[in-house]
C-alpha cells in the first residue's frame, strides 16, 4: 500500500479533524449502539429461534415486538445516511485540500474499508456489514458528479426497487438467495437445500476449536451475500447513501442542520406513515428472510420500506433538534461515534466472546431480557473506553491503521500534550 511519491507530498497529510461536526460523531455513536443492540441477536442465536421454541420463553412476544417496532432496520438506515453524507464531506474537503489527489485518496479509503471488510466477514463474524458499505462506497464514487434531482429520484426508485422485485422473483420461481444458501448448505455437509448453512451457523457458534470456527466462517461466508439478495438489502442500502450523500452536500451549504421545518417534517411523515406502518410490520413478524417467496413476504416487503424508512429518517431529524438543546447529554455518544469502526469491530470480539462456543459459550442463556441488559452494559463499557482513549489518542487504533494505509505513511496517534 505504500506509495513513496505520496508520502513525500507534504500538501496530502491527512485532514485536520478540527472541522469535524460533533453532531455526526455523535449520532455515529446513537447508531451503532442500535446496531449492537440488533446484532445482539444475532450473536445470542435469538434470530433462529422458531415462534414454538419462544413460546415457552418468558417475555419473549413482548421482546421481538419491541426489536420489530423501535429497532430492527432504523439503526442501519441511520448509519447507512451517514455514510453517504461522510462521503460528500470527505471527498469535499479532500478536493479542497488536496485537489489533484483527492479522488486517488479517497479510492484508496474505499480499497483499504473493503479488505477490513472481507477479513472481518470471512474470518470473524458473517453478519459484517462493512463490505457491503465499501462496495456501496465505490457506487457514490460513480455518482458524485449527479445533481441533487438525480440523487433523489434514483435513491426513491431504489427504496422501491424491493416490491416489484420481490413479486418477479415470486413468480418466476427465483429463488431469493440466488442460490447462494444452497452453495454454502453444499459446502458445509453436502445438502442440496437451506438446512446445511443453518447447520453450519449452530456449529460455528457452538465449536469450541479456533480453527474449526475459522474454517466454517470461511465456508458460510458467502451466505451473507445470499442474505443481502434475499432481503433487497441493496438497493435499500444505497438509496439511503444517496440521501445521506443529498443531505452531505446541503450541510456543507449550510441548509441541513438550519432547516428546522424540514427536520419537523421528517419527524411529521415518519409518525404519520411510519408508526401504523410498524404495526403491520411487526405482525407480519418481519420479513421473512430465510424462507420462500409467500404472499405474506411480499407484504412484509411493502411493510418494511413504510415502517423503517420513516421513522429512522425521523430519529436522525429528533436527534438533530434535540442536540440543539441538549447537547452535553446527547454529547456522550459522540466518542464512540468518533472510533466507529473501533468499536464496531470491537462489538464482535465481545458478542463472539461472550456467545460463542469459541469465548464463554453462553449462546441462548437467559434470553430475551438479558440480551437488552447486555447491550446496554457493553455500550456502556464502550462509551468509557472511547472517552478515556480519546484523550490520549487523535484515533481510534482501526482508524489510525485504516489511515496510514490509505495516506501511505506512518502518522502519529498521540495527542501532544
Amino acid at each position: 500500500m505504500n506509495q513513496p511519491s505520496l508520502a513525500a507530498d507534504t500538501d496530502a497529510a491527512p485532514i485536520s479533524t478540527s472541522t469535524r461536526y460533533d453532531i455526526l460523531d455523535a449520532l455515529r455513536g446513537f447508531a451503532l449502539f442500535g446496531i449492537f443492540f440488533a446484532n445482539v441477536q444475532f450473536f445470542a442465536g435469538w434470530l433462529f429461534l422458531d415462534a414454538n421454541a419462544k413460546d415457552s420463553i418468558e417475555g419473549a412476544v413482548i421482546y421481538d415486538a419491541f426489536m420489530l417496532m423501535v429497532i430492527d432496520g432504523r439503526f442501519y438506515t441511520i448509519f447507512s445516511f451517514l455514510f453517504g453524507l461522510g462521503f460528500a464531506l470527505q471527498l469535499s474537503r479532500l478536493q479542497n485540500k488536496v485537489a489533484a489527489k483527492a479522488n486517488l485518496l479517497y479510492l484508496r479509503r474505499l480499497s483499504i474499508l473493503l479488505l477490513i471488510s472481507l477479513i472481518h466477514l470471512c474470518v470473524f463474524w458473517i453478519g459484517d456489514i462493512l463490505l457491503l458499505y465499501a462496495v456501496l462506497g465505490f457506487v457514490l464514487f460513480f455518482m458524485r458528479n449527479c445533481t441533487d434531482r438525480s440523487l433523489l429520484v434514483t435513491a426513491a426508485l431504489l427504496f422501491l426497487l424491493p416490491i416489484p422485485g420481490y413479486y418477479l422473483f415470486w413468480k418466476l420461481g427465483i429463488d431469493p438467495s440466488l442460490g447462494l444458501y444452497q452453495v454454502v448448505s453444499n459446502w458445509v455437509d453436502g445438502s442440496n437445500d437451506i438446512s446445511g448453512f443453518f447447520a453450519g451457523f449452530y456449529e460455528t457458534v457452538h465449536t469450541t476449536s479456533i480453527i474449526r470456527y475459522f474454517e466454517l466462517n470461511m465456508e458460510i461466508a458467502i451466505g451473507r451475500l445470499g442474505y443481502y439478495f434475499d432481503t433487497w438489502r441493496i438497493p435499500k442500502v444505497l438509496g439511503i447513501m444517496l440521501i445521506g450523500m443529498w443531505a452531505g452536500r446541503q450541510l456543507i451549504a449550510g441548509k441541513l442542520l438550519e432547516n428546522a421545518a424540514l427536520l419537523k417534517k421528517a419527524i411529521l411523515f415518519g409518525l404519520l406513515v411510519g408508526l401504523p406502518s410498524t404495526v403491520i410490520y411487526a405482525k407480519l413478524s418481519g420479513l421473512n428472510s430465510f424462507q420462500a417467496h409467500s404472499a405474506e413476504g411480499f407484504l412484509s416487503v411493502i411493510a418494511y420500506m413504510l415502517a423503517v424508512f420513516p421513522l429512522a429518517f425521523a430519529y436522525i431529524a429528533l436527534f438533530t433538534l434535540l442536540w440543539r438543546k441538549h447537547k452535553s447529554l446527547l454529547s456522550v455518544f459522540a466518542a464512540p461515534g468518533r472510533m466507529a469502526l473501533s468499536n464496531y469491530l470491537l462489538q464482535t470480539f465481545f458478542g463472539i466472546g461472550i456467545f460463542y462456543g469459541v469465548g464463554f459459550g453462553l449462546h441462548l442463556q437467559g434470553a430475551p431480557w438479558s440480551l437488552v441488559a447486555i447491550a446496554i452494559l457493553i455500550f456502556i463499557l464502550q462509551v468509557v473506553i472511547s472517552h478515556l482513549w480519546l484523550k490520549g489518542f487523535m484515533y481510534g487504533p482501526a482508524e489510525w491503521i485504516w489511515r496510514m494505509l490509505t495516506y501511505g505513511k506512518l502518522l502519529p496517534i498521540k495527542r501532544l500534550r
